[in-house]
């Protein structure tokens, strides 16, 4: 890579830092946390929102957990060395492909927003990622070195995720679409993970848990497939916009309803934006490996089937398996937009730093709020749980009185 193309990455990888040391732990975040905590007290990731009782403990997949119970109270150095490690994968993955990457290839919202908010799906990509890399360098090196990381990326993932139980799908498809890719090493990384799979089955087993699978399949409505589409286009959810919001960055009162439409409007309109290149590329699909055409169909059937299974929150979260390929699409794609016109790929870049600039705006102002999930408050009005000596040390501290 050219040093015009690192020092922008390197400063854009200084902003995520930051926003992920200032994010609060809120929401699934805070329950990562928590559950990361429990794990540290009893060896096992108990995770409090879907246990239903002391009898029905559910049992997540241990690794992202147990990186940030080893961590401890320095927890948000793990999203930042993941961080680190995604960025460096997709500038690998971008010089097998014969590019090089762009910052604006790394500022998809669904990339920042998984990174920022310590979620268990950031390592997803990233193994994902690191999954790719390996498969490659296998196809041309029959190092002994590479066919064990062939086995142990896919083993990582279900060790990482639940759902990465669906990995044989995409097998499946690389094998269809990708025809000197029919090897042996398909076989190794099938093994993998078979073993991963005996692997978590024998823990939850040892927990004498439940595995997690919450599911509710239902046939989504439209609203779902635009609060999933939203989700993964914009940092800032034009449902969530709200006057009052808006007062806060001094905005007139009697200014901020007409504040509020014309900001819903903007953000809805950049992340239209911010797909054009996805379109774009994938149009072009010849331009595109077929290994990372199989991840993008891997990838929307994994997030498409959760929406389904689960509903749209889920979709987001299980980006994770199609973010592999997304640094790659948008750079493919603003280049081939920028060949026909120059002042739309500006367009795409800048609609890519508004988004990014509003979000880092939103989290200071989320910082300085002070904000923190009540672990404790919320325990004590689940008192099917609440009795659970882990759950109400992890949450109320061990010098509670019960």
């Amino acid at each position: 890579m050219s040093q015009k193309s690192v020092l922008p990455i390197l400063a854009y990888f200084v902003f995520l830092c930051l926003l992920i040391l200032m994010m609060p732990p809120y929401g699934d975040p805070a329950v990562v946390i928590w559950t990361s905590k429990v794990m540290f007290m009893t060896g096992f990731p108990y995770d409090p929102v879907c246990s239903e009782s002391e009898s029905m403990l559910c049992v997540r997949s241990p690794l992202y957990y147990s990186l940030l119970a080893i961590s401890d109270e320095f927890y948000k150095i793990i999203p930042i060395i993941l961080t680190g490690l995604f960025f460096y994968s997709q500038i690998i993955l971008a010089s097998y492909n014969g590019l090089s990457l762009s910052v604006f290839a790394l500022m998809f919202p669904s990339i920042y927003l998984l990174f920022s908010r310590t979620y268990v799906d950031s390592l997803t990509a990233t193994l994902s990622t690191f999954m790719l890399i390996v498969w490659i360098k296998a196809n041309v090196n029959d190092s002994k070195r590479y066919n064990v990381l062939l086995f142990l990326t896919p083993m990582l993932l279900i060790v990482a995720r639940e759902s990465s139980s669906a990995l044989p799908l995409l097998l499946l498809i690389i094998f269809l679409i990708k025809p000197e890719f029919r090897n042996k090493k398909l076989l190794t990384l099938f093994f993998g993970w078979i073993a991963g799979l005996i692997v978590w089955q024998l823990y939850v087993k040892m927990s004498r848990g439940l595995s997690y699978s919450d599911f509710q399949p239902h046939l989504p409505t439209i609203e779902e497939f635009y609060r999933a589409a939203i989700t993964t286009l914009t940092p800032i959810l034009p449902w969530e916009i709200r006057s009052e919001d808006l007062q806060a960055y001094f905005i007139p009162s009697n200014f901020a309803p007409l504040f509020t439409n014309l900001a819903t409007i903007i953000v809805i309109l950049l992340g239209i934006i911010c797909l054009i290149p996805l379109i774009s590329s994938l149009i072009h699909y010849r331009q595109i490996d077929r290994l990372i055409l199989g991840q993008v169909i891997f990838g929307v059937v994994a997030a498409g089937g959760l929406l389904f299974l689960k509903g749209e929150i889920d979709f987001f979260r299980h980006l994770a398996y199609l973010l592999p390929a997304i640094p790659l699409l948008i750079e493919v794609g603003i280049k081939n937009i920028q060949k026909h016109t120059r002042v739309g790929g500006a367009m795409i870049k800048i609609s890519f730093i508004l988004m990014f600039i509003l979000y880092f705006v939103r989290t200071v102002r989320l910082f300085a709020s002070g904000y923190q999930f009540d672990a404790c408050q919320y325990l004590l009005k689940r008192q099917e749980i609440s009795t659970v000596r882990y759950f109400y040390e992890t949450a109320c501290g061990k010098t509670a009185e019960m």
